[in-house]
């Protein structure tokens, strides 16, 4: 039965701009999302579906030319600046589309040459404005530049650049967009992760702000916490930019090692044998680090993966809703989703041996110190949603998921576990986009089961 929302609050707002309103119009993309909606028989699903899976061209996506090159911006909604996350992640759910839509294909051209000059620009900096000007956090106690809108040292930031160059290499086979300028980014990138294994010392990153919120800066003076080496990469921020407990993430360093390791043959491609060769030792010396750190044995729970290790002995056993977290390594194809330490920890940190996991009336889910006690991430419930194998979560997922987006048509940041209309951050683009992806994808591992949900 379709779930009866006519109660929630802007039930009449489950519509999409006109084309000439969207920021970006692709006529491929509307064709292709309206073909597989048509099966689906449930109204809210389907108009979720569509509203999410068109809503980074809808509403966040621009276009531009300089210097005869076409460059793509893409805010990550109510926050009018561009996350190198964020924006690779907010057009992954059009993927399929790369091999034969020329639009999508100088979008993403355009994406890649944009994260490129924002690299070079600071490798240390998370988010970025279209032009060269001071913003919101211009205060910051950390050296900033024109053009970039926060410098937190996230290390998921270069590496989901990493992973949109590989995905459009291995879609296309196109070489032509890795140019001297794209390399120069990249061989920044390689700098930074290596001076990030701080082998050497703490390297010339430090980050202060003055505020109340104390997972929005680091301690000691902008330096972070005390650490020892392991060989992974250090992060002083995390993918959901809050402050790490211990520097040394462990799904981000998983991330990492992922992304080097499959851009390679990219590398090879455009003749840069030494490159290949720098992955792999950074790839070896992550490795070495995780298999020291990475696994908790535990004699009542089994083994799963630490959230964060200090190399020091202290380690954190959570997981957080954003994208590198432990519960998106399948999602992201670091590990496969039958991988046994991996479902353990999946199960675990979806639950109540995860502090961040809030059960309520109407949902169940986790969380994060980012909007603080009782709030849900949709991005989280996706993410376990994509690991399940039974189809009766999956349905259970889905209902909880709609009744999340109260009546708005869209999915939001967070929301109270047992209100849908107390929420966070209504134009969210990459938890929309994430929706639309783990659905199309359920669709093709579980044919008819959307469907005829």
């Amino acid at each position: 039965m379709p779930i009866q929302l006519k109660n929630f609050v802007g039930f009449e707002n489950w519509s999409r701009p006109a084309p000439h309103e969207r920021s970006t119009y692709v006529p491929d993309v509307d064709d292709y999302i309206e073909s597989l909606a048509r099966s689906i028989k449930n109204s809210e699903l389907k108009r979720l579906l569509v509203n999410t899976f068109t809503n980074t061209l809808d509403t966040t996506l621009y276009n531009y030319e300089e210097q005869g090159l076409q460059k793509s911006f893409v805010i990550t909604g109510d926050i009018p600046a561009m996350w190198l996350r964020d924006s690779t992640a907010q057009v992954w759910q059009y993927l399929p589309l790369l091999k034969v839509s020329a639009d999508i294909q100088n979008i993403f051209q355009g994406l890649i040459r944009k994260q490129s000059e924002c690299i070079t620009l600071d490798p240390y900096a998370n988010a970025f404005y279209h032009k060269a000007k001071y913003g919101y956090h211009k205060f910051d106690l950390t050296p900033m530049k024109a053009g970039v809108h926060e410098r937190k040292w996230e290390l998921d930031s270069l590496c989901y650049h990493l992973h949109l160059c590989t995905e459009y290499f291995s879609q296309t086979q196109d070489t032509s967009i890795f140019d001297l300028v794209w390399l120069s980014g990249f061989e920044l990138i390689l700098k930074t992760f290596r001076v990030q294994q701080r082998k050497h010392g703490h390297g010339p990153y430090v980050f202060d702000r003055i505020t109340t919120n104390r997972v929005d800066t680091l301690s000691n003076l902008g330096y972070g916490p005390r650490y020892k080496a392991t060989g992974m990469i250090a992060s002083s921020f995390r993918a959901s930019d809050d402050a790490c407990v211990y520097p040394f993430n462990i799904p981000a360093n998983m991330y990492a090692r992922h992304v080097l390791a499959h851009i390679r043959p990219l590398l090879s491609a455009i003749g840069r044998q030494d490159l290949v060769n720098e992955c792999q030792a950074l790839c070896s010396d992550i490795q070495i680090g995780l298999d020291e750190w990475a696994i908790e044995n535990s004699k009542n729970l089994g083994a799963y993966f630490r959230f964060e290790v200090d190399g020091q002995g202290n380690s954190l056993a959570i997981d957080e809703p954003n994208s590198p977290n432990l519960s998106s390594l399948a999602y992201l194809g670091v590990f496969p989703s039958d991988d046994a330490t991996f479902v353990n920890t999946a199960r675990l940190m979806n639950g109540p041996s995860n502090p961040w996991y809030f059960s309520g009336s109407i949902a169940s889910g986790v969380g994060s110190p980012h909007t603080g006690k009782d709030m849900i991430w949709p991005m989280a419930m996706i993410l376990n949603m994509f690991n399940q194998s039974n189809t009766g979560q999956i349905e259970k997922s889905l209902m909880e998921l709609i009744i999340s987006s109260s009546g708005t048509g869209l999915l939001h940041e967070s929301f109270h576990k047992d209100n849908a209309q107390i929420f966070t951050r209504p134009w969210f683009a990459w938890c929309n986009s994430l929706f639309s992806d783990v659905v199309i994808k359920l669709m093709q591992r579980h044919p008819g089961l959307i469907e005829e949900y």
